[in-house]
């Protein structure tokens, strides 16, 4: 069973909310939040190609494992964009707020990266709270898009253009 993003978001809740929190609780929050939408995406790609029934099957795992933290960045980056350029596949009615979701996406990729690898850099409870809400929102954002915005999105994920 893959992870499910509302238990990550539930453990990221839980280490904010400790008193007081530590950085290493911070830290985690903010890397479980990432990873809340990470795996998110990750369930709805392998749905999208296998069916929601399939998770314990091989092409399920296979599609899920083949997509890399750099090429969802890489994307949301680039759909995030006021205008973006060079897409693979524009849905009929535009992208909507998965222009949203792809802009907080990149953002929370970012904040992964500080939390895991800046030693430098130091958390408040409420910088990773903010990041939390961050997580929901753009689960939320992409959960409200058409099928045509989420099956663009979900494709060019899975498949490079040429």
């Amino acid at each position: 069973m893959p992870p499910d993003p509302n238990e990550l978001l539930r453990q990221a809740d839980l280490l904010a909310g400790q008193t007081p929190p530590t950085q290493a609780d911070l830290r985690r929050a903010i890397s479980s939040a990432y990873y809340a939408v990470f795996h998110f995406c990750l369930t709805a790609a392998a749905e999208m190609v296998t069916g929601a029934s399939a998770p314990s099957t091989e092409r399920y795992t296979h599609v899920y494992r083949s997509i890399d933290h750099k090429v969802l960045r890489g994307l949301c980056g680039q759909l995030g964009q006021s205008q973006p350029q060079n897409v693979a596949i524009t849905p009929s009615r535009g992208f909507g707020r998965l222009q949203d979701f792809a802009r907080l996406t990149a953002s929370l990729y970012e904040q992964r990266i500080f939390a895991d690898y800046d030693p430098s850099r130091t958390y408040s409870d409420t910088e990773a709270r903010v990041v939390i809400s961050d997580a929901r929102q753009a689960i939320t954002w992409f959960s409200s898009c058409d099928d045509e915005q989420k099956s663009a999105f979900l494709t060019m994920l899975l498949f490079r253009q040429r």
